[in-house]
């Protein structure tokens, strides 16, 4: 699993961008940067449309990366298109709505509006 990070020119908006399988090994060292990833951020977007494999580890990334934007102001969606392992995981735990956008334009554009 990686996670590339890009962060606009302002750093106010990042993108994590994930690839390969989010499972207990990818996922456990990727907990701790969850802070530092958000620190100075107004928006996160988490991108899964690149995962090929999405259990309960990922599910804990969410819930981690959703919970710090919270406790510090910035918005956070989840880019899991539809069909995708990584939104029907969602979708069975009740994290898909409003988290989930199909694509990363609808993403931005959500957050946009928040």
């Amino acid at each position: 699993m990686t996670v590339e990070h890009v962060t606009s020119s302002d750093g106010s908006l990042r993108v994590l961008r994930a690839t390969g399988e989010l499972d207990v090994l990818g996922v456990a060292p990727l907990l701790e940067q969850v802070p530092d990833l958000v620190k100075g951020a107004t928006a996160v977007v988490l991108d899964l449309s690149g995962v090929t494999f999405f259990d309960s580890s990922g599910v804990r990334l969410v819930d981690h990366l959703s919970r710090q934007c919270a406790a510090s102001g910035a918005g956070f969606r989840v880019v899991a298109p539809p069909g995708s392992r990584s939104r029907r995981v969602l979708e069975l735990v009740g994290m898909s709505d409003p988290l989930a956008e199909d694509d990363l334009d609808a993403a931005l554009a959500s957050l946009r509006h928040l």
